[in-house]
């Protein structure tokens, strides 16, 4: 019974960390259109992500509070990795499926893969927002623009570094060399990574 229980409850968590990840996409989205703070379905998402928003931004440095919400959703991705995995884990140790000196090593396979779907969120996001960035800089879009200025705060971090080594043409080629940058740690670094953890914590594998 207890073994039923620990996977029912996996799964019940592989889906309600699913779930959660989506709503606070939504929430997110909202902030882009100011919604009507007195509609009770604004009210009820915002209780139950703004917590954990709080929690994100008191953690983060000053320089990166504006990027809580974003955050907190890289905080659910890692834990709908963790949880449920953890869970299982425990469960074929109490099945003498797995001996108790495997938990630890597949716990930290289970923790290095979360690792690595955050990192690899965070790489395919920086590789759109350099995308994005190269193409605004072809049609010359006006500075003023929210847009334009939200795309540059979060570009400018990454293709300055890369443009003092780049010769000045009259194309910015430094989205580019970013993009091809990141790319390359995604698939030579980060997947061997991830294809570690997953090595470890086999047979349980986590929720995607």
């Amino acid at each position: 019974m207890l073994y039923q229980t620990l996977e029912y409850l996996a799964e019940a968590l592989c889906y309600a960390f699913f779930i959660y990840q989506w709503i606070i996409i939504i929430a997110i989205l909202l902030t882009w259109v100011t919604p009507d703070p007195y509609n009770p379905i604004v009210q009820w998402i915002n209780r139950i992500t703004h917590p954990l928003w709080n929690w994100c931004y008191q953690w983060l440095p000053p320089s990166l509070r504006f990027f809580n919400a974003y955050a907190s959703l890289l905080v659910v991705v890692f834990l709908h990795a963790l949880i449920p995995a953890t869970l299982r884990s425990i469960n074929l140790v109490l099945q003498q499926m797995v001996s108790y000196s495997a938990l630890p090593m597949q716990i930290a396979g289970h923790a290095i893969q979360g690792v690595g779907i955050v990192t690899y969120s965070l790489l395919w996001f920086a590789i759109i927002i350099l995308a994005v960035w190269f193409i605004m800089t072809l049609v010359s879009p006006s500075p003023n623009n929210p847009l334009v200025r939200v795309a540059y705060t979060l570009a400018d971090p990454i293709i300055s570094p890369i443009q003092r080594y780049l010769p000045r043409t009259q194309v910015d080629l430094s989205p580019l060399v970013g993009i091809l940058i990141f790319y390359l740690i995604s698939s030579y670094l980060l997947a061997p990574f991830i294809g570690y953890g997953a090595m470890l914590s086999a047979p349980v594998h986590i929720c995607v």
